[in-house]
């Protein structure tokens, strides 16, 4: 598949993934691995998104990155409005958020 031009890599995949829709509709249970698969699709997602938004050219790769960042800044202040929501309730996603998030910002200093 590798050695595939791109345009026929995107029309194999969207066959495919409409295959796959399909039999996810006709399933009787949630099938084993369907939660990675959404984490794949929706980071391929907001890669598309994000490269048909920023276009092309010597800056693109930076527009797509800073897309992503405004994505993830717009995911985290979702996450925070909820938790300052009453009857917030936490989760296990919550702590490793945390801890994620503790990680990203000695990252960040790092950098700055």
């Amino acid at each position: 598949m590798a050695d595939e031009p791109l345009a026929q890599q995107l029309s194999n995949l969207r066959t495919l993934l409409d295959d796959v829709d399909a039999r996810l509709s006709r399933a009787p249970a949630v099938p084993a691995g369907l939660e990675d698969l959404k984490r794949s699709v929706d980071t391929l997602r907001t890669n598309m998104w994000a490269i048909l938004s920023a276009g092309h050219g010597a800056s693109a790769s930076v527009r797509v990155e800073r897309l992503k960042l405004r994505r993830a800044i717009e995911g985290i202040k979702a996450v925070r409005s909820g938790l300052t929501a009453p009857g917030a309730t936490l989760h296990p996603e919550h702590v490793e958020l945390q801890l994620i998030a503790r990680e990203l910002a000695d990252q960040i200093g790092k950098l700055r």
